[in-house]
């Protein structure tokens, strides 16, 4: 399943309250979204064994795919952002390291970059990518979050 789920954060009148009695101003509140892919990313591991006609290929289909997810899921121009990825797993037979799906998430952010939602992924746009070991959700699959930093 290709989708993606915007949340924003909905307050209560009393959320207000307790912001405004202790000095933060609801103008602190950022933006962010989850954006979910149901193809399962590839490894660093995976990728050496490539020959780079291949590889650039798979960057080429991943890139266009988190284009089009990006542009679904409405994203604005952001200023600056920071990126928490989750590999998402049908079951535990497929469980790599924390940080292995780095070149998968690259050429995803690469996409977001391509459908305009920052203007380049360098450390003045992209602050900081965090990566989140796999998650067993019945489907395989990678989850970024996208969230607004001031």
């Amino acid at each position: 399943m290709i989708g993606f789920t915007t949340i924003r954060k909905t307050l209560r009148p009393w959320d207000y309250w307790c912001r405004r009695t202790k000095g933060d101003s609801l103008t602190n509140m950022r933006r962010e979204w989850t954006i979910e892919d149901d193809n399962r990313p590839w490894t660093a591991n995976a990728e050496r064994t490539w020959h780079r006609h291949k590889r650039a290929n798979v960057v080429k289909q991943w890139r266009t795919r988190w284009y089009y997810l990006a542009l679904n899921a409405k994203l604005p121009h952001l200023d600056k952002v920071s990126v928490t990825c989750i590999p998402l797993a049908k079951d535990r037979r497929w469980r790599p390291d924390v940080g292995a799906c780095y070149p998968a998430v690259k050429a995803a952010i690469d996409g977001i970059v391509d459908a305009g939602v920052l203007d380049d992924d360098n450390p003045e746009h992209l602050l900081h990518v965090t990566f989140y070991p796999v998650q067993v959700v019945g489907r395989d699959g990678l989850r970024l979050t996208v969230r607004e930093v001031e």
